[in-house]
C-alpha cells in the first residue's frame, strides 16, 4: 500500500485542478491520496495511512510538505504510537524541491507515483537515507512578547535552516512573491543588488532602498558553535545545513556538511561581501566575509537578545522562536524510484 497526502494548499497543487484525480488514477487500487486543506488535517491523514499499513507515504507539495510530514512522524514516535515509519517521498510539487533534486527524483507527482507503483509491486522499492537537523529549544506562544509561562518547547527535524540574516531575509522576500521558483531566485536577488547600488551611489527614497536594507538587516542574538563563543552581536548569516543544497538549480550551499557534521554559517557579513559572493554561491564555495564564522561541526546554540528568531526551516516559517539549538538530527530515508 502507498499513502499519498496532498498539501492543497502548494502552489503548483492549486494551479493543477485535476491532479487529486489523476494521483488517484496513477495508484489505482494499490494505496489511498488523502487531501489536507489546514496543517491540522496531517496528523489524522498519516495515522490513517499508517492504520492501513502503507509501506511507503508520499508528500504531494514541496520541501515544506515533507518537513511537516517528517515532523508528524516524529511526534507519533516520541509519544510511542509508532517504532519507525516508512520512507519518505518528495514529488517536486514546491518551487524549489531540494530534497527531491539530493537524492535525485526525477518528474512530477502523477510520473512520480507511476514509477512508486510499479517498483513496490515489484518488490524494488529501494531507499536511501540522508542526514536531518535536529531543532531543539524555546519558543513563545505568543510569537512576539516574552512573558512568565508564556513559552514552550520547540522541537523539529528538518534539512535546511535559515535562522537570520540574509538568508531568513531572502526567503521572506521570495515567497511573497505571486509565483515564486527559479527564475524568482534571480529576480529577488537582481533587486537587491541594484537596491544596494543604489541606495550607496545616492541618496534614494525609501521604497527603492527597501529590498536592500531588510535583506541585509542583521540578526542579534548570542551564537556558539561547538561550545565557542562566535564574537559579537550582530549576524548577517545565521544558517545551518545537513547537506549539500541546491537552491533552484540557481545557487549551491553548504559544501562542508558530511555525514555527522553540519556546514554552520554564523557572524556579521556586510552588504557587498554577500554581493561578491554571488559567483561562489552559485559554484557550491565556501562565502568570503570578514568575521564569518563557517564550518563543519555538530552543534550550534542560538539565543536570541530583544527580538525573538523567525527561522526559516525548509521553506516552512516558525515565529516567536527564542533560543534554538541546533544538531544532527535522525538519518530519513527516501524511497528512489
Amino acid at each position: 500500500m502507498i499513502g499519498v497526502v496532498v498539501n492543497a494548499n502548494a502552489r503548483k497543487n492549486r494551479k493543477r485542478p485535476s491532479l487529486v484525480r489523476e494521483l488517484r488514477g496513477a495508484l489505482g487500487a494499490d494505496g489511498r491520496v488523502i487531501v489536507t486543506r489546514h496543517l491540522d488535517e496531517l496528523r489524522p491523514a498519516v495515522e490513517a495511512h499508517l492504520a492501513d499499513g502503507c509501506r511507503v507515504l508520499v508528500a504531494s507539495g514541496g520541501d515544506g510538505a515533507l518537513h511537516r510530514m517528517a515532523n508528524v512522524l516524529l511526534e507519533l514516535r516520541d509519544e510511542g504510537k509508532v517504532d519507525a515509519w516508512p520512507p519518505l517521498v518528495p514529488t517536486n510539487g514546491g518551487t524549489i524541491d531540494f530534497v527531491a533534486k539530493k537524492v535525485g527524483l526525477r518528474g512530477d507527482a502523477v510520473t512520480i507515483l507511476r514509477r512508486l507503483r510499479l517498483a513496490a509491486r515489484a518488490g524494488e522499492l529501494e531507499r536511501v537515507s540522508i542526514p536531518s537537523l535536529e531543532l531543539r529549544g524555546t519558543e513563545l506562544r505568543s510569537g512576539n512578547t516574552r512573558r512568565e509561562g508564556e513559552e514552550r518547547a520547540f522541537r523539529r527535524v528538518g534539512f535546511a535552516l535559515a535562522a537570520g540574516g540574509v538568508g531568513q531575509r531572502f526567503f521572506e522576500q521570495y515567497y511573497a512573491l505571486e509565483d515564486p521558483g527559479p527564475p524568482s531566485i534571480v529576480k529577488v536577488v537582481g533587486k537587491v543588488a541594484a537596491s544596494q547600488v543604489a541606495r550607496t551611489a545616492l541618496p534614494v527614497p525609501a521604497h527603492l532602498a527597501g529590498p536592500s536594507a531588510r535583506m541585509f538587516e542583521p540578526t542579534r542574538a548570542r551564537v556558539s558553535i561547538d561550545g565557542i563563543p562566535v564574537e559579537g552581536e550582530l549576524h548577517g548569516a545565521l544558517h545551518a545545513g545537513a547537506f549539500y543544497l541546491d537552491l533552484g538549480g540557481v545557487f549551491r550551499f553548504f559544501p562542508l556538511a558530511t555525514e555527522g557534521k553540519i556546514h554552520f554559517h554564523a557572524g556579521p557579513v556586510a552588504p557587498w561581501e554577500v554581493i561578491g559572493s554571488l559567483p561562489r554561491m552559485a559554484l557550491g564555495r565556501r562565502l568570503r566575509a570578514r568575521g564569518l564564522v563557517e564550518r563543519a561541526g555538530h552543534e550550534m546554540i542560538v539565543e536570541a537578545l530583544e527580538t525573538p528568531l523567525s527561522p526559516i526551516v525548509d521553506g516552512e516559517s516558525y515565529e516567536g522562536v527564542v533560543r534554538l539549538e541546533v544538531r544532527p538530527g535522525p538519518p530519513l530515508d527516501i524511497a528512489i524510484v
